[in-house]
């Protein structure tokens, strides 16, 4: 049974998953590159390593979620790296999104110092890591995985097994090539309502029920017309994940045609200054080129001066019986 944890990397989603190992009764021993952010984990009562060696040191499973393939061989590899403390019988996990062949070099490596390896990527964001509900992929070894799956049920609403290692890290690619093609739409498409003149409120009433419809369609596209572009998922992120598809479909002679229109596009947005921002700012780019801005009507807006002075009685009181809803946004 895993007792004792140690989580490398406390970004935007290896900090909701670190606290929730901590409420669930694990010993946990942390480490980041910027020690600050360990600091609020240290008062929860986990212990804080200098170094990914020291962090592994003497516990039953080691977890990390990184930012790119660069830092999980940084990480792995490199000075003071994991090599370099972890031990025969322990079980590494990377919940990082990487490439199928950098999961494939993990396994490796770690198999010659006696070491089980799963990549277990997730899908989700910050407020489903916070909150646990994160959907959950692992591949490698069947029996090591049953013995990881409890750890892994306290991070996530679902955990799906996807085979021999490099799977569960292919699947995190496929679904974000779906997803970053859905943003895509999403932005073209309210781009073009409103060019069209047409009500944006009442376009995302449709979006909510269509056969097209979506959590992710209509989640981003409500925000988006508040113009609320706070981070769950980074731009910068997308487009660094845009990229690990475009190595890996090419490597396996695989088509992506429109994920290349979506490449350029989240390059122009992280180029306009928006990378820091959620990964829906995508559609700042194409707002630029189409010289609008996409925004619902305010549940507030000014009567339009043009109404008579003796109507305007008239329409107050309409006004007042009115729900704000019923000319607000979403």
């Amino acid at each position: 049974m895993i007792k004792t944890i140690s989580y490398l990397g406390l970004g935007t989603m290896g900090s909701g998953m670190a606290s929730n190992l901590l409420k669930a009764g694990y010993q946990i021993t942390v480490w980041n590159r910027s020690p600050e952010k360990s600091e609020s984990f240290a008062r929860k009562g986990a212990r804080l390593a200098s170094s990914p060696a020291e962090a592994v040191r003497d516990v039953d499973l080691v977890v990390y979620s990184l930012s790119n393939d660069q830092a999980v061989e940084e990480v792995i590899f490199g000075t003071k790296g994991i090599l370099s403390g972890i031990k025969e019988g322990q079980i590494a996990m990377d919940m990082s999104t990487v490439l199928p062949a950098t999961s494939l070099r993990e396994q490796e490596a770690y198999a010659k110092h006696g070491v089980d390896f799963l990549d277990a990527p997730v899908f989700g964001s910050k407020q489903e890591s916070a909150d646990a509900k994160l959907w959950i992929m692992a591949a490698g070894n069947k029996a090591i995985f049953e013995k990881v799956k409890p750890v892994l049920e306290h991070l996530g609403q679902t955990v799906h097994y996807l085979g021999k290692n490099g799977n569960a890290a292919a699947m995190k690619l496929v679904g974000n090539l779906i997803v970053a093609l859905e943003l895509e739409a999403l932005a073209e498409g309210l781009v073009l309502a409103q060019k069209a003149g047409l009500d944006l409120s009442t376009v995302m009433e449709v979006v909510k029920v269509a056969d097209f419809r979506s959590p992710l369609l209509v989640s981003n596209g409500q925000n988006i017309l508040k113009r609320d572009f706070s981070t769950s998922f980074a731009l910068k992120l997308m487009l660094k994940d845009a990229a690990l598809i475009e190595k890996f479909a090419k490597s396996l002679q695989s088509p992506i045609p429109a994920l290349r229109v979506v490449g350029k596009n989240l390059e122009s947005a992280v180029t306009l200054g928006f990378g820091e921002e959620n990964a829906s700012a995508l559609i700042r780019a194409l707002e630029k080129e189409a010289s609008v801005e996409v925004k619902g009507r305010s549940p507030f807006s000014p009567v339009k001066r043009s109404l008579k002075r003796g109507s305007r009685n008239q329409f107050m009181r309409v006004r007042k019986k009115s729900h704000p809803c019923a000319i607000g946004t979403l």
